[in-house]
């Protein structure tokens, strides 16, 4: 049992990371404005940098830094193997290399200052790094922000991913993360430009809290800041050193010693350490393995079966057990990347890893598709009765009518920019945002409902002599996240979507004919496009395999439909046959 649990170490270092990812941003944002003068670089640092100066503003600033550093440390530590994906490895050792550059910075200004009330300020930072050790500083403060600001960014991606409207927001974000950095070492060059030419121009003109004067005090002490930089510099070095070898010392042990076998399906069985979760097992032998979040806890891709061994691990932590309930799994059902056995445990993954291409799912963008997270609407709709279309009816005459159903449902699905993914006789599903147009699903779902509703009213005018009781439909219509692929091919294995959001589509739909409506819409659907206009009235629906009630509301009439997208005023030329 450790002191902290995987929730609470994750929570930990998320808000850490945050922090330190705000101050890095001001920081940056603060060297861009070295392209116009020092002086400005001085000026935008009273907004941008006094702040985190503040005694409260140092103190979330050095907590977050040590607690950040610390779980970094304890995450190596931790971790079995770094046989992991490539960005996983990349955020890692980033992460590591970081501090090795910022001791030489940041611990030398604040030592200064704190030790010997020593004058630092940007003319001095600069006037170091490019003329007294610009063979050194120049390239070193460069990769200290280029480390730093990737280290962040794939931290944020990480986090961000998993909010519904990130694939929207990917354009601006990629724009900011590289206008940031590139605009940061330009003002660097730049500040350090001027300060050298400055300085060879007319030296005695520099500060005395600029330049050094051999001999004097203030060159003693910063001096003695530089020696106590390299010695804690080595200490950090030294640490990494202690524990990549203790790691060897441990694995060599484990391996010699406390070792256990996992078995998969086929009989394969691996060999692993105690302390290897059952994705780092896979991943140590070469085993796909599903694991969209890349192990964090946060999706459940990479969830197994346990099929023996199950009573020798211990009970879900409160994230894990959340997450299971959410997705209905069973008592043998866990999260590969949060148990750690420690006896023989057999296994069977869930979800195929061809599916799911880890980690790197949002690179989908490339030539052949992929999938991601995304934002989307499900739409789905049943032709009521349908079975009574074949009573008295020549075969071919019912398929006629059938057809046309089918095609008035598609042809409203496609016109607003949907794609049907699946008929199953009469029924009919659809998905909107599988482009990544997330902000806009809803509204196109929304829009769609409202052009079958009046199809299905012309295609009862039309066939009014053939049918002896006007066609009836029932809709139902749902927002959320799913797995999306991004190249449609008509087959499961580039289904544009996954998830629940369809589930829970297809079952408001069953409860359209208990309710007496045509459509039921949930709450999250309806808040999406209602903007400033009254919400309609929203009822507890309870649905199969649904722990918790879904708000939803209730469509009776199409001119509840029109006054919600604003439509009020149109008429579809006939009354409502459906209501």
């Amino acid at each position: 049992m450790t002191l902290l649990g995987p929730g609470m170490t994750r929570r930990l270092r998320l808000w850490s990371g945050l922090v330190l990812f705000l101050y890095a941003s001001c920081h940056l944002v603060n060297h861009a404005f070295g392209i116009r003068s020092i002086e400005a670089m001085d000026a935008a640092g009273d907004v941008l940098l006094d702040p985190w100066q503040s005694p409260p503003g140092l103190a979330v600033l050095y907590a977050a830094l040590l607690l950040h550093a610390g779980l970094g440390i304890r995450a190596f530590w931790r971790r079995r193997h770094l046989r992991i994906p490539l960005l996983e490895k990349a955020q890692l050792l980033l992460g590591l290399a970081i501090p090795i550059l910022l001791i030489a910075h940041a611990a030398a200004i604040r030592y200064a200052e704190a030790v010997y009330d020593l004058p630092i300020g940007f003319d001095r930072v600069v006037y170091q790094l490019w003329v007294v050790y610009p063979e050194i500083g120049v390239p070193r403060q460069t990769l200290l922000m280029i480390v730093v600001w990737l280290h962040g960014c794939i931290g944020m991606r990480n986090w961000l991913r998993t909010f519904p409207w990130y694939a929207a927001a990917v354009p601006a974000l990629t724009a900011a993360a590289t206008l940031v950095p590139v605009l940061a070492v330009i003002g660097f060059i730049n500040a350090g430009l001027d300060m050298r030419a400055f300085a060879l121009a007319d030296p005695a003109l520099l500060p005395t809290h600029v330049v050094d004067v051999p001999g004097t005090e203030q060159a003693r002490r910063f001096g003695s800041v530089g020696h106590f930089v390299d010695r804690l510099t080595l200490a950090y070095i030294a640490l990494l050193g202690a524990i990549v070898a203790l790691r060897a010392a441990r694995d060599w042990h484990s391996a010699r010693f406390r070792a256990l076998r996992v078995t998969y399906p086929g009989g394969r069985v691996v060999t692993v350490p105690i302390g290897f979760s059952v994705l780092e097992a896979s991943r140590w032998a070469g085993i796909p393995h599903a694991s969209v979040c890349g192990g964090r806890g946060r999706c459940s891709t990479c969830r197994v079966d346990v099929v023996a061994g199950a009573e020798g691990l211990p009970p879900p932590g409160n994230e894990e057990r959340k997450l299971l309930q959410r997705i209905g799994a069973p008592a043998s059902v866990r999260l590969a990347c949060q148990i750690r056995p420690e006896r023989d445990i057999a296994v069977v993954p869930l979800v195929h890893a061809e599916l799911v291409a880890g980690p790197a799912t949002a690179n989908a963008g490339l030539p052949g598709g992929g999938r991601r997270e995304a934002l989307v609407a499900a739409l789905f709709i049943d032709l009521r009765q349908s079975t009574r279309l074949a009573d008295d009816r020549l075969p071919y005459d019912t398929l006629f009518i059938v057809e046309r159903y089918i095609k008035a449902v598609s042809s409203a699905v496609r016109e607003w920019d949907g794609h049907v993914t699946n008929i199953a006789g009469d029924g009919i599903m659809s998905v909107f945002g599988s482009a990544g147009a997330g902000h806009s699903a809803a509204r196109d779902a929304f829009r769609a409902a409202l052009s079958i509703w009046e199809g299905i009213d012309a295609l009862n005018r039309e066939l009014g002599q053939e049918l002896s009781e006007p066609l009836r439909v029932g809709i139902g219509l749902h927002v959320g996240v799913a797995l999306v692929s991004l190249k449609w091919t008509g087959t499961l294995q580039d289904m544009p979507f996954l998830g629940d959001t369809g589930n829970v589509a297809a079952r408001l739909e069953a409860q359209t004919k208990r309710l007496d409506a045509v459509m039921l819409a949930s709450k999250e659907a309806v808040s999406m496009v209602a903007g400033g206009r009254l919400l309609p009235s929203f009822s507890p629906i309870d649905l199969p395999g649904k722990q918790e009630p879904v708000q939803a509301a209730c469509f009776r009439d199409i001119g509840q439909l029109r006054e919600l997208l604003g439509q009020g005023g149109r008429s579809s030329g006939a009354p409502a046959s459906q209501a």
